[in-house]
């Protein structure tokens, strides 16, 4: 199990009504759901950042699962539903590619 640190923080009163009604809608008091929120902010932002080093093709799409700690079929369908186009290039090379691709898987049954 890992350690738990106490930490202190200030927060503004709008921000801690909405955490607390956070909280009560899952029954959970507000240090747990102060953690889960954390959590899920870091996690969305990782995602972000990834995201954004995908589309900028810093990282292939190999990396950007493994950044996500996820398998490849699951950060392809993530990218899908992100709207990312998983093949990087133009149109025209991925066409080209695909083609060349199909010619040469035909050219062995004949």
């Amino acid at each position: 199990m890992r350690k738990a640190v106490r930490v202190n923080t200030t927060l503004d009163d709008d921000l801690l009504e909405r955490i607390d009604m956070f909280a009560s809608q899952r029954r959970e008091d507000r240090s747990t759901a102060i953690r889960q929120l954390v959590d899920i902010g870091l996690r969305e932002l990782s995602k972000r950042d990834a995201l954004d080093a995908y589309r900028q093709g810093r990282v292939t799409l190999r990396e950007f699962a493994s950044v996500l700690n996820l398998g490849i079929w699951a950060a392809h369908d993530l990218l899908l539903a992100e709207g990312v186009a998983v093949a990087q290039g133009s149109p025209t090379e991925t066409s080209a590619a695909v083609q060349t691709l199909l010619g040469a898987s035909t050219a062995r049954f004949e």
